[in-house]
């Protein structure tokens, strides 16, 4: 019970303090902009692949937001489904430059992007994802920040589609991002970005060689955070939030997301000194392995442990729509404190769930404009997040949508 009570009272001042890092930097930042961007200011560059069941309509959704900013789309030779995408829409801004294949050892997103920051009018560019939607205040807050800075990058959203691989995903995302960008942001001066999403001016692309010197590095957006800042340049972290969505057609899928994300990640905390590694384990490494080891506790102890996970997988299985699962789990909480009010181990388990609930939806309320947690998604999307971490340091071979990649650092990677 002891070492319990360690794990998860550490567990929940990690917490408290993450809470008070975000809204701490947070407060440094400037309310989003109520204004639109005024015509032809943006130029936004999207590298695009097939593969994803949403990509139209999230390509479709940043051209009606956008009538008078430009765009550049940047599409393989040989993606048909692209190019049939390409064909299909109208907008009096958008330019379609298709792509000659990619040497090996190059970065495919860097390849495209080198392409489009020649064709630049306007005096901003961003470069956004194709399954990522920037809103109107946000691209306004990019580009005001922009103003002073090098780079300025935003806040990842990820929306799901109400299943369970979906909504794993999506929960990871949100339940981290704002901690992730903003919590750190207030230690550390930011030394990377979100690649989803960042606007620069365009005369800066001079300054970075339109891209060429990483062109051969695989994780475009750390690639891009380190030479800005060798170069002498900063890196703005906004609150403007991004909002991505993509199809995770099953829990293997989820798993191949997962797995290439944890394994950027580890590329990006290998370069970091010492220090700074220690603290991005402290505030977002430790966590998980926290919560995890303590709910293997509580099975290890007791009876209350099969019964909690029991419960978790029923309420998993049923699926409840978001609205129902918001009503039943401030309930279920009180139940099965009562039912368990014996076992300590349960009684303190369900207190600390139920504050990381209450600070979960509170961030994403202030910062996405409403609570986007799934009770029991998310306890279980934070639970296997070890396992994840085991698969990146074990196995080194990434799938992005079509393409298969061997990695070994982050300046040396090959297509299988």
């Amino acid at each position: 019970m002891s070492l319990f009570v360690t794990l998860i009272s550490i567990y929940a001042v990690s917490l408290l303090l993450r809470r008070w890092l975000a809204l701490s930097y947070a407060e440094s930042l400037p309310p989003l902009p109520t204004q639109p961007l005024p015509p032809e200011t943006l130029t936004i560059a999207q590298a695009i692949l097939s593969g994803d069941p949403l990509l139209q309509s999230r390509l479709e959704a940043n051209l009606t937001t956008f009538p008078d900013q430009h765009f550049i789309w940047l599409i393989d030779e040989s993606d048909d489904e692209a190019r049939r995408i390409a064909q299909s829409v109208k907008h009096a801004h958008l330019r379609v430059e298709l792509c000659p294949p990619c040497p090996d050892a190059t970065n495919p997103k860097l390849w495209k992007l080198e392409i489009a920051t020649r064709l630049v009018k306007t005096p901003y560019f961003a470069v956004i994802d194709d399954d990522t939607t920037l809103p109107t205040s946000s691209a306004a807050a990019l580009v005001e920040a922009a103003k002073s800075c090098t780079v300025a990058t935003g806040l990842p959203c990820y929306q799901d589609s109400g299943d369970v691989s979906s909504g794993l995903l999506a929960q990871f995302v949100n339940n981290n991002s704002v901690f992730t960008y903003l919590g750190t942001s207030r230690l550390l001066p930011p030394f990377t970005l979100n690649g989803m999403g960042y606007v620069m001016r365009t005369e800066e692309l001079e300054r970075i060689e339109h891209f060429k010197p990483i062109l051969h590095e695989l994780t475009d957006d750390l690639a891009l955070a380190t030479l800005v800042l060798k170069l002498g340049g900063s890196i703005h972290q906004s609150q403007a939030p991004l909002h991505v969505r993509t199809g995770v057609r099953d829990l293997s899928h989820y798993f191949q997301m997962m797995h290439r994300w944890y394994v950027f990640t580890l590329l990006l905390i290998k370069r970091q000194s010492i220090s700074t590694q220690a603290i991005i384990f402290l505030l977002h490494g430790l966590p998980p392995i926290l919560l995890t080891s303590t709910v293997m506790l509580g099975v290890a102890g007791g009876e209350f442990g099969v019964r909690f996970l029991a419960v978790l997988v029923t309420l998993l299985t049923m699926r409840l729509h978001l609205f129902l699962m918001l009503l039943l789990f401030p309930v279920l909480t009180v139940l099965l404190a009562y039912f368990f009010t014996h076992d300590r181990t349960a009684t303190v388990l369900l207190l600390v769930l139920g504050m990381r609930e209450i600070v979960t939806r509170e961030m994403q309320k202030k910062f996405f404009g409403m609570p986007l947690i799934r009770p029991v998604v998310s306890v279980l999307s934070e639970l296997i997040q070890p396992v994840h971490l085991v698969h990146a340091l074990a196995i080194r071979t990434i799938r992005w949508r079509t393409r298969l990649y061997k990695v070994r650092d982050t300046h040396g990677f090959s297509a299988v």
